[in-house]
């Protein structure tokens, strides 16, 4: 047993101060027949406890004396039916001292009590908050991925959807490798764009996909890079080979030729 840890607990002051059950007590009067230094640390508190008990005791005022000191030069004898009560200056000294004892047991006690509780009080708190936080992260992470679920779903209905028809798009100038898909349900009439390479377009420009009918562009709507997945375009009636060009942002009425950067086979 570490002799210094047990006696830093405050069992010692707590055994004087006589704030411990009858268990208590007879264990540390059980260690302290083991260990001298329990005795020490016992003696050093009584005698700390009745230092300070004489230190704040007091004597009867001067004019209680004269009264209780007149009434013994009468020798009177009591009356049969009066009590008397003896004023022992010494047992007023030991409930003095015992009240005192008694009064800093429950200062220790609650000062202890209050310690105790506030500690635990933070450890929870503490363990609640640790606990918060993983839920708000695991909740985060669930909408993360639920989100990327959906987006896939989503992507799959459009590609494996039967009635759809893949156009591959590609670069109009064949020393380059842009390439882009385009999904068209022509009973829905849903159309779908997959970018799978184009450069970033310039500030104040986006690329717009056109349908071609019969020779005329019809305007399938502007898209963004950087989206994964397919991106919803306009419905289309009916299309004969697809476009793609660079317009400024919001699009074009009409498709600027000299800007066409891919083109479906016939």
């Amino acid at each position: 047993m570490d002799v210094n840890e047990y006696i830093g607990s405050g069992i010692v002051e707590m055994y004087v101060m006589g704030a411990l059950s009858a268990a208590e007590v007879a264990d540390v009067e059980q260690k302290a027949m083991l260990y001298p230094e329990i005795r020490q640390e016992i003696a050093r508190v009584q005698h700390t406890l009745d230092n300070y008990a004489d230190a704040h005791s007091k004597n009867p005022r001067p004019q209680v004396r004269e009264k209780i000191m007149a009434a013994l030069e009468t020798k009177e004898k009591p009356s049969p039916k009066m009590k008397v009560v003896h004023n022992d200056p010494e047992k007023n000294y030991l409930t003095y001292k015992y009240l005192i004892a008694a009064s800093l047991a429950a200062l220790v006690v609650s000062t202890f009590a209050s310690w105790f509780f506030y500690s635990r009080w933070n450890e929870a708190e503490d363990r609640y908050s640790s606990v918060l936080k993983d839920k708000n992260q695991l909740a985060q992470n669930y909408n993360l991925v639920k989100n990327e679920f959906d987006r896939n779903l989503s992507d799959l209905i459009v590609i494996r959807d039967p009635n759809a028809r893949v156009v591959a798009l590609s670069a109009t100038d064949t020393t380059k490798h842009f390439q882009a898909r385009v999904y068209w349900n022509p009973y829905s009439r849903q159309s779908y764009i997959d970018i799978l390479a184009l450069p970033e377009p310039a500030t104040g420009q986006q690329y717009q996909l056109w349908a071609l009918f019969k020779g005329q562009p019809v305007d399938a709507g502007v898209f963004e890079l950087g989206v994964e997945g397919v991106q919803r375009m306009k419905d289309i009636i009916s299309a004969d080979a697809w476009a793609v060009t660079l317009e400024p942002r919001g699009g074009s009425p009409v498709p600027t030729m000299d800007q066409m950067y891919l083109l479906s086979k016939s």
